[in-house]
């Protein structure tokens, strides 16, 4: 696994700038002659010679384009676009065409020869055994993790208002060690602005917490500004289930069966729900807490059926029910048959084709309490609980948290 570590160069320099000109040119280059049927090792030899930059930027020069599809434009469309209506000058296109300069680390050179962090700057090697020294900005948490490493990536990027390069620094980590497994199940039901979740205990399916992330600035938060965000959301995420001792389980939305495919797919990503699970699976596994992705269909039916008597919401009611279906899905099927009464909410179970009574209907059951305390109560399938029974006796907390 890899981590990417975000640094800061202020200012610009005329060393840089150059170096990023020549490393543009040679990308260029290398997708016109690789489009050509010319091999890897011919690429790089004829380039070193044509743009004369060392061979390491050559050979990252052409690492960044060798995944690409055929008919790129450099630079993007949009701001080719600029350049034909005349809104920004031949050199101003260069310019912002050219930003990005890229070196590969390998574990026998022990960092990094063309860009090395040494202490507080940043060397650049602008020509064969010349270099530069950048003062730069890397946060303090991140620097063991830096020192540690056998080698990393450094990638520099021209910010658009021209005030410094961002930096991205990426090294190799260590796999993440097995986690024990839990006693409890953190379930999360991801929706437009907010998060819901329940923490369930796997033994008897009794609920612990519900709770709410409510995240709406990312709805409208631009691509940087909102990857930040969602790290905030999920750093949230981990908090609560290291407090409660639960692994993760998030649901993956499926719109191929879907009516309106479009519709789904345009509200799916209205929710920035792949981009939660993408950043989730290798960022909370790293911090010691198991991440699982299922299936969550039918969560929300059954978390109608359950709102009225738990007293929460359907989508805590329906976070509730996913855990259900993770821990017992027997138990999830059986909920799936249970009927609400319209007037007061109470849940009349009775069991399918002669089944046995699961474990989350004896702990239904058992909620049931008398004016003395808590008492079970015999699990029969014609049995009702009503919506105060259940609601006085779950022992549960409602968090609400801003993102």
């Amino acid at each position: 696994m890899k981590l990417t570590i975000p640094a800061y160069v202020r200012g610009l320099h005329p060393e840089v700038e150059q170096l990023m000109r020549k490393f543009g040119n040679c990308r260029r280059r290398a997708y016109m002659m690789k489009q050509k049927g010319i091999n890897r090792l011919s690429i790089i030899r004829q380039l070193r010679e044509e743009v004369g930059i060392p061979a390491r930027y050559v050979s990252a020069a052409y690492d960044t384009i060798k995944a690409l599809p055929s008919h790129v434009t450099f630079g993007g469309l949009a701001l080719q676009r600029l350049r034909e209506t005349g809104k920004i000058t031949r050199e101003e296109y260069h310019r912002r065409r050219n930003r990005l300069l890229v070196c590969r680390g390998e574990a026998n050179q022990k960092g990094n020869l063309c860009l090395r962090v040494e202490d507080e700057t940043l060397r650049v090697t602008v020509a064969e055994k010349q270099w530069i020294s950048l003062p730069f900005f890397i946060p303090e948490k991140y620097r063991l993790r830096l020192t540690e490493a056998p080698y990393y990536t450094v990638a520099l990027k021209r910010r658009d208002n021209c005030s410094g390069y961002d930096v991205k620094i990426t090294v190799p980590v260590e796999e993440p060690t097995i986690v024990s497994e839990p006693k409890r199940v953190m379930s999360l039901d991801i929706n437009s602005g907010h998060v819901d979740f329940a923490v369930v205990e796997k033994k008897n399916l009794k609920p612990v917490a519900f709770g709410k992330l409510n995240c709406s600035t990312i709805l409208d938060a631009r691509k940087a500004e909102k990857r930040r965000r969602i790290h905030f959301l999920i750093n949230k995420v981990r908090n609560v289930a290291k407090h409660y001792g639960a692994e993760v389980v998030a649901g993956k939305l499926g719109t191929l069966h879907s009516r309106n495919r479009n519709h789904a797919n345009r509200k799916t990503q209205g929710m920035n729900q792949y981009a939660i699970r993408q950043i989730m699976a290798y960022k909370l596994p790293l911090n010691g807490v198991r991440y699982g992705e299922r299936s969550e269909a039918y969560t929300s039916k059954v978390g109608r059926k359950l709102s009225k008597p738990f007293g929460v919401d359907v989508h805590k009611a329906a976070a509730y029910a996913f855990s259900v279906k993770v821990i017992d899905y027997p138990s999830f099927t059986f909920l799936r048959s249970v009927h609400t009464n319209e007037d007061d909410g109470s849940l009349s179970m009775w069991l399918n084709g002669g089944s046995e009574p699961t474990v989350l209907y004896q702990t239904l059951t058992g909620l049931v309490h008398d004016e003395a305390g808590l008492l079970p109560v015999e699990a029969t399938p014609q049995h009702k609980v009503g919506a105060d029974d259940i609601t006085m006796s779950l022992p549960t907390h409602i968090l609400q948290v801003k993102v």
